[in-house]
This record gives structure tokens, sequence and C-alpha cells, in this order.
């Protein structure tokens, strides 16, 4: 089954309702579907079909959405990309995948490397993307595709190493879309907003595709400001709203004096790390509505998470329970399965596991085997079957002989309410081999010595997991999707001082 099937099928219930809205101005079915059907027509006139790549590097927009649509429905593979990226990183990806064209915001085009055809979105009218649609001829057909044919790529955030290109297929992200829409209970009425890229897999299949296949409005913003989300989900009267932690700490911090009315909102879903249950509690307390803490990887997502029709609010620190149709395991370095509560690495598997790295057959043998992706997290599994992720392999330090889990500690930096964002990291130590060094953010407004957070942590940890050393830092450096970038924080302390 094509993915574009997708949009098709909700036009036919939902012909005249919006499913999108930009710039306050709505879009229905009918006039998206008709425009997907023209821009397919001069994909087919440009001989784009199976086989070929279509790259996006925009913001988010309809026009987005119109060209994802038509080149899945041509056959295509479509490659979205962080439009947010240097010149340097988007040139890598174009090299590496090979598109036949490239649909850009127009004040990108001047970074992208020559070679593949350019369509500019622009101002209407003037624009060459524009020009391409209104050329193409209708073309409504959409090419059958199995179910294991490739789809999708998304490039990994490349926290190590050049990104890699994971490749997803048809059948995978159709059952995201159904499998999410079923579980979450989303429904023809509720409006989600959507401000984080759609170049990434969590915005655009768990909330985007999810949304049309049950006949919702998606509202797109061009980017994430926390004042513009807010009052976004104020004015369209949002009522599902996914983010990662980063985004909820940030409209934490910018309503704090604030008036805001959220409360069209039913639940809210965090993914892409962990989200501290501290962070959930405030922002139960500020706007009244629970916030879900998901997992999964761009590898197979999502995999586990909570059921809001049943359950008030998540449980602390945890991810949730493996979603329909997915499953997980956590195993020692042997492959052993262990019992509840021992960590080991998580390992997931279920109908949206991914293909394989586009041409890299090394790393997917490594990553990929008996159909199990080995994630690289650490984590633990209750006796309910819940999921807890205490972090990478490579995040864990080791304390005079004592494994230690930032999670944990970061966990209670979080219940200080002067902490915005905080990352704990492991730093040489001549006594004990590593130490804890926190890195902290404090919210506007607030004022925090290091002598008052580490006595604060001291009330909630054993002593050999308090914080040597706090940095109080600005800002956290951030990967394209807002996790925090641990690897830039121990760079830096190993540099020469």
């Amino acid at each position: 089954m094509n993915i574009a099937t997708i949009l098709r099928d909700a036009g036919t219930i939902y012909g005249t309702r919006p499913v999108f809205r930009f710039g306050g101005e709505s879009y229905s079915h009918a006039d998206v579907t008709d425009r997907v059907s023209r821009f397919a027509g001069y994909l087919d006139s440009r001989g784009i079909g199976a086989g070929d790549r279509v790259m996006i590097v925009a913001k988010n927009k309809p026009e987005w959405m119109v060209t994802l649509f038509a080149a899945l429905g041509r056959g295509a593979m479509a490659i979205p990309v962080n439009p947010a990226l240097t010149g340097p990183e988007i040139a890598y990806m174009v090299e590496h995948a090979g598109p036949r064209i490239i649909v850009v915001d127009e004040d990108l085009a001047s970074i992208l490397p020559s070679g593949p055809e350019v369509l500019t979105i622009g101002e209407a009218g003037r624009d060459t993307w524009h020009a391409a649609l209104a050329s193409g001829k209708p073309y409504g057909q959409i090419v059958d595709r199995d179910d294991s044919e490739p789809a999708l790529m998304f490039y990994t955030s490349g926290t190590t190493g050049r990104p890699k290109g994971a490749v997803l297929s048809h059948g995978a992200e159709v059952f995201t879309a159904r499998m999410v829409a079923s579980h979450f209970d989303i429904r023809s009425t509720d409006v989600t907003l959507i401000p984080n890229s759609l170049s990434f897999i969590y915005p655009l299949v768990i909330n985007c595709l999810s949304a049309i296949y049950a006949g919702a409005t998606v509202v797109l913003q061009e980017r994430f400001h926390p004042e513009h989300c807010l009052r976004g989900i104020e004015r369209e009267r949002a009522t599902v709203f996914m983010g990662v932690p980063t985004m909820f700490g940030m409209m934490l911090d910018w309503a704090h004096n604030q008036t805001v009315d959220a409360s069209s909102l039913r639940f809210c879903i965090s993914a892409g790390q962990n989200l501290s249950w501290n962070v959930a509690t405030r922002f139960r307390e500020r706007f009244g509505v629970s916030v879900f803490d998901l997992w999964g990887q761009t590898e197979g997502t999502p995999i586990t998470g909570f059921d809001p029709a049943k359950e008030l609010e998540g449980r602390p620190e945890s991810c949730g329970r493996a979603l329909p149709g997915c499953a997980v395991r956590v195993v020692d370095g042997a492959g052993k399965d262990l019992a509840p509560d021992e960590i080991g690495e998580v390992l997931l598997t279920g109908p949206c596991v991914f293909i394989g790295y586009d041409k890299n057959p090394q790393a997917t043998t490594e990553t990929l085997r008996d159909e199990w992706v080995y994630t690289g997290d650490l984590g633990k599994l209750d006796a309910d079957g819940c999921l807890y992720i205490v972090g990478r392999k490579r995040d864990m330090l080791i304390r005079g002989g004592a494994n230690i889990y930032p999670v944990e500690i970061e966990e209670a930096l979080y219940a200080h309410p002067a902490v915005s964002e905080c990352a704990v990291i492991g730093i040489p130590d001549e006594l004990y081999g590593e130490t804890v060094k926190a890195v902290v953010v404090v919210g506007e407004n607030f004022k925090l010595a290091e002598g008052e957070l580490i006595e604060h942590c001291r009330m909630r940890l054993a002593a050999y997991k308090v914080p040597a050393k706090i940095e109080f830092v600005g800002s956290l450096p951030k990967g394209p999707t807002g996790k925090i970038l641990k690897r830039e924080l121990r760079e830096r302390e190993a540099r020469p001082r």
C-alpha cells in the first residue's frame, strides 16, 4: 500500500473540511488533493517515478506536504531534510542520497550544491514550485507499492560521525499512522498543532500522518517558539500537541508570567528524549493537561507509550508499555533477556521497523539483527512491562566502580523550580576515575547558587551521585530535534583550559 492513499482516502470522507491550517488560511482536503494531483503530474512530466528520489528542504508549510504526497504517489522515495542545517551538512546529504529533484525554500536555494533540479518555494506566482504546480496536468493515479518497498528516508542526527539515512517502508509508516490514530483516539474533530520540523519522523508520521488518517485538522507553524506555539494552541483551539521535552520546558518558562488559555488540549505527547517527571507535573499543574511520554527511534517508532483514554497521567520516569503490534526487550551484553528492574540495552521490534541504512550495509547489520533493533539505549522493564530509559550506553559514567545513570540526577535537578534545563556528564577524577558534573540553565526571573543546588541534590540522591561540580550556562548545545548534545559538553570538558 502506498502512503499517499492516506490523504486520498481521508479526502473521500472529509473533502470540504480543512486538512491544514497555515498562516490563518484553511486548506481543504479537496484543495490539497487537487494540488497533489497537479504536482504529481509535473513530476510525471519530468520522468520521476518508482526508484527516484525527491528531497524536501523547507520549513513547515502546505507546499511541503503537497510535495511529499505527490512524490510518494508517483512511487518515488521522499527525503525530508532539516532546513536548519548548514550548507555543508545539506550538501553531504544531497551527495549521499542522489535526489532527482530538490524542493527548497527560496532563501535556502543558494546553499544547495549543483546537480539536481531545484524548485524554490517563495512568493506564489514568482517562484518555481508554484510555476511547476501550474504547469502540471492532473495525475490522480497513485502508483501501487508493495508494503516492503522504500518510501521515506530520514537522516539520523549524527551524534557520532556522519548522519546515516534510515529508510522506512510504505507498510511501516501506514501501520504507524493507523496505530497511533487508533491507540491515542485521534478524532476527526481534533486539531493538532505542529511547530517542530516535518523533516523528522515524529512530527511527520506520528503526528501529521496519523491526524490526516483520522480526519483531524493539522495546524502548521514554520518553526517552534514558545509564545507562538502557546498562542497558536489558544487561537486554534488545538486539542492535541506533540513535542519534545525541551519544548515543554520552554513553554513553561515563557508562560511563567503570562495568561494563556490551553484548556482545549485533551492530551500532549512528549518524545525524542527522556521527559522529566517534574516537567510533566509542572506542565499539568500549569495548563491542566497531562503529558504522556512516548519512546522509539527513527529506526522504529513509536514503540512504547501510554493510553490517554485509560490513564489520567503517565508513570514517573517511564515511557510506557509496548504499543499494539510492537515489543521491547532489555538484554545483557550476551543478548540474554534480563529480569524486571535490571538495566541493560533496550531492543525494539514491530511492523514500523526500518529497512536499513541507505548504502551502509555494515551499519545495518550492526543495528538490525533478526528483526530486532539494537538501540544503544540503556533501560529497564518493571513487573508491569513499563519501560524506563536511563540513558545512552556512552552517557553512563562510573564513579569508583559504581554505575551512575545521568537521568536519575537530572530528574533531581529538575525538581528545583529554578532549573530550566540541565545535563549531567562524567568528568575525569584522579581518585574515583570519574565524578559527576551538572551543566545547568537557570530559568528567567530566577537566581540560583551552586551551593544551594548541591544541597538540593543531597536531599534526593545518594552521596556518590551528588554533582561534584555545577556549571551554569545560558544555553545547552542541541541537535536538530532539540536533543541535548552531551557529546559536545564532554568534548568541551576535554579541551585544554
